[in-house]
């Protein structure tokens, strides 16, 4: 095998290996993604709900279990309605969200099983209407803290 196929079959390796590194952890964007899922699966709204481009996480904290067999994510988020119904993809250009639409102030829990770091073992989602005009101009701005992340 010459040097440059060597180069080049190593080159690969380490691009596969960082690139299932890098999907092998439960991250607060994926909470956030399965959460807005389960709550469309199980709510009674007639149509889809989905996270503002921006500002949608308010807050995130992660516990790892006393036993350390697991970590424990959870986030406070909103959502928002949006016009199509719950049987189409919230995610395509034409569901825009609903003017004057409802909000939701949301939080779910997800239970990461260290053997597993890639998937939520358990996965629990609440959410309550926010009709409070104050409170909805709040949970319209983006968090102060959020600049610094991409999210």
């Amino acid at each position: 095998m010459t040097n440059a196929t060597r180069s080049l079959l190593l080159l690969s390796l380490v691009a596969l290996i960082s690139m299932t590194l890098a999907k092998s952890v439960f991250t607060f964007s994926d909470l956030l993604a399965a959460a807005t899922v389960d709550f469309n699966r199980n709510s009674p709204e007639t149509n889809a709900f989905g996270p503002p481009k921006q500002g949608a996480l308010r807050s995130m904290s992660m516990f790892a279990a006393g036993d350390g067999s697991a970590m424990i994510n959870s986030i406070t988020f909103t959502l928002k309605e949006t016009v199509c119904p719950k049987s189409e993809d919230y995610l395509k250009d034409e569901c825009t969200f609903k003017e004057n639409g409802s909000l939701k102030k949301c939080s779910s829990i997800a239970t990461v099983l260290n053997s597993q770091p890639a998937e939520a073992a358990s996965l629990t989602v609440s959410c309550k209407e926010v009709t409070d005009p104050e409170e909805r101009k709040e949970l319209s701005e983006v968090p102060s803290w959020a600049k610094y992340f991409n999210w």
